[in-house]
Formats: C-alpha cells, sequence, structure tokens
C-alpha cells in the first residue's frame, strides 16, 4: 500500500500520472505569459534582455518532457516493464534539480529589481511545491520500479501462500 495506505503502489502511480499530466497541460496553456506582450513582460520589469525566451524554452521543454516520460510511466505500468519507467525516474530527479536552480534564480531577480518581487515569490512557491510533489513521487517511482522488477523476477506461482507473499494483504477473518 502507498499514499499514505490508502491506494496500491499501481494505483498511486496512476493518479501520480494523471496530476503530472492535468499540471503540465495547464503550464503548457500558461507559457506565453513569459513572452513579451506589447513589448514588455508579464513577469518580468523592463525588457529583460530576451530571458523570458529562455524561460519560455525552459518551461515549454519542460512540459512536453513530463508529458512524453508520463506516457511512458503509463506504458511501463501497464505492460510491466521496467525500462519504461526509468524515463520518467530520470525526468523527476531533473525536475527537482530545476526546480531549486529555478527558486534560486527567480528569487535573485526579484531581490534584484529585474523581476517583480511579488511575482518571484508566487513563482518561486509554486516551483518549491511541485517540486517537493516531485521529491515525494520520485520516491514512489523508484518503489514501483523495483516493485516490477522483483514482479518480472518472480513470475506468478501458485504455489505461494497467502503467508509467504509480502504483497498480500494479511487480514484474517478468524
Amino acid at each position: 500500500m502507498c499514499l499514505c495506505g490508502l491506494l496500491s503502489l499501481t494505483h498511486s502511480i496512476n493518479l501520480v500520472l494523471c496530476i503530472e499530466v492535468f499540471f503540465a497541460l495547464i503550464l503548457l496553456i500558461q507559457a506565453p505569459d513569459l513572452l513579451t506582450m506589447n513589448g514588455t513582460y508579464f513577469y518580468f520589469l523592463g525588457f529583460f534582455d530576451g530571458g523570458g525566451r529562455f524561460f519560455f524554452g525552459l518551461h515549454v521543454s519542460l512540459c512536453i518532457t513530463c508529458l512524453i516520460s508520463s506516457a511512458l510511466l503509463y506504458m511501463g505500468a501497464r505492460c510491466q516493464k521496467p525500462s519504461l519507467i526509468l524515463p520518467h525516474v530520470f525526468w523527476q530527479l531533473l525536475f527537482i534539480i530545476i526546480a531549486v536552480l529555478a527558486i534560486i534564480i527567480l528569487m535573485t531577480l526579484g531581490f534584484n529589481g529585474k523581476m517583480l518581487l511579488p511575482s518571484s515569490i508566487v513563482l518561486s512557491s509554486m516551483m518549491a511545491v511541485a517540486g517537493g510533489c516531485e521529491m515525494w513521487w520520485c520516491l514512489l517511482s523508484i518503489a514501483f520500479y523495483r516493485h516490477v522488477c522483483d514482479m518480472k523476477d518472480r513470475p506468478f506461482s501458485t504455489s505461494v501462500s497467502p503467508d509467504e507473499d509480502p504483497l498480500c494483504a494479511r487480514d484474517s477473518l478468524v
């Protein structure tokens, strides 16, 4: 059982996939706010010397790679193929690193006056929440990867009693 004991590991991974895909699509819709509109930026003061394009490219590439790696994780979960699970684990680790770096950069820009300070605080907070969730979900994905590898190494056998099977619930009706 995972996700605070409420869902199985497989259901937890499917829930994480739904949440990540939902937010990746929402963030793709929000991505143009990082570009100029009528010569000004939504989040940045002044013209920011093309930095909005960099953040736009980073933003879009993270969202698209999230969607691709989520599709691979979904196929890996459905087909029980560990090799399809690993790209999403690597994406999660990459996102955690980028989130930490983005928080540092956004707060530096805010305190240096190149970005609106409330915007830098809000965006940094959103990155911190997303990074924290990804840390938790990365551990969950690694546990799922290990589970799928164990299931590949140990094919289903009817000779295992429920008391010896670690995945079997130990509830007793007696």
